[in-house]
């Protein structure tokens, strides 16, 4: 009886750890959503400065990445589940705190949040009061500003992506979106629309950190001080700062 009890219990075990064996003990799963220059697809591969950051530290560690294709919004679904160990370019929110451990230290200070407008119909956007009477595009899942998230009234019309945002201006669908100059500027140069679309003059110009996140159900969570040790030293040898370079020129 003891030994039926034994052998049951046993495959019992493999069963629930069969999903961590067949990924591999060495192997971490990273939620990925496009997200240019630090999160895009180069030639059918994950590149980026934090895709390039992220190898530099689980080549260290011994891991070996696994990227997943995600929007926003199911990369933190997967985060919340814990069917991701990992995820890049996180704003720090409370909602987000209850599931995710964001790294310490922070690998960029500042998070600029520009407004895109069409030159052929341009809107005069100077303050936050003048987005009260225009539509604007979002990134569906995420973050700009505390006075601009909590902004109940504004009208606020989300997409998968930043290309289907510049698609929707373009088509009139809405009068301007929001994004990090980074990724907007990346993706009109891409599109062949620098001489249409312009930048507003008013933007949330803030120290809003960004950080890498590991999913609180991940058992990976037991490895973030040593992940983040490594992160540091990246920072402080400046080798962070030359993976940006090689993007920016």
């Amino acid at each position: 009886m003891r030994r039926k009890i034994s052998r049951f219990a046993l495959l019992a075990l493999v069963v629930l750890l069969a999903p961590c064996l067949a990924l591999g003990a060495d192997k971490v799963v990273v939620a990925f959503s496009e997200f240019p220059p630090y999160k895009m697809m180069v030639e059918g591969e994950h590149g980026g400065i934090d895709v390039d950051i992220l190898r530099e530290i689980t080549r260290q560690m011994a891991y070996t990445p696994h990227f997943r294709n995600c929007t926003l919004e199911d990369c933190l679904g997967l985060m919340k589940q814990g069917q991701a160990d990992l995820m890049t370019s996180l704003l720090r929110r409370a909602d987000r705190e209850k599931y995710i451990l964001f790294v310490q230290p922070r690998y960029r200070a500042r998070s600029d949040k520009v407004f895109y407008l069409f030159k052929e119909r341009p809107k005069k956007i100077r303050t936050i009061d003048d987005l009260e009477s225009l539509r604007i595009g979002v990134k569906a899942g995420a973050n700009y500003a505390p006075a601009f998230d909590n902004d109940k009234e504004l009208n606020k019309i989300p997409a998968q992506s930043i290309k289907l945002n510049i698609s929707r201006l373009v088509a009139d669908e809405i009068d301007t979106f929001i994004t990090t100059d980074l990724e907007g500027d990346y993706w009109i140069k891409q599109l062949g629309l620098q001489d249409r679309i312009t930048k507003a003059r008013f933007r949330f110009q803030q120290l809003d950190p960004t950080y890498m996140g590991i999913s609180k159900k991940s058992p990976f969570s037991a490895q973030a001080k040593k992940f983040g040790r490594i992160l540091k030293q990246m920072l402080d040898k400046g080798g962070v700062q030359r993976i940006i370079d090689k993007y920016s020129k």
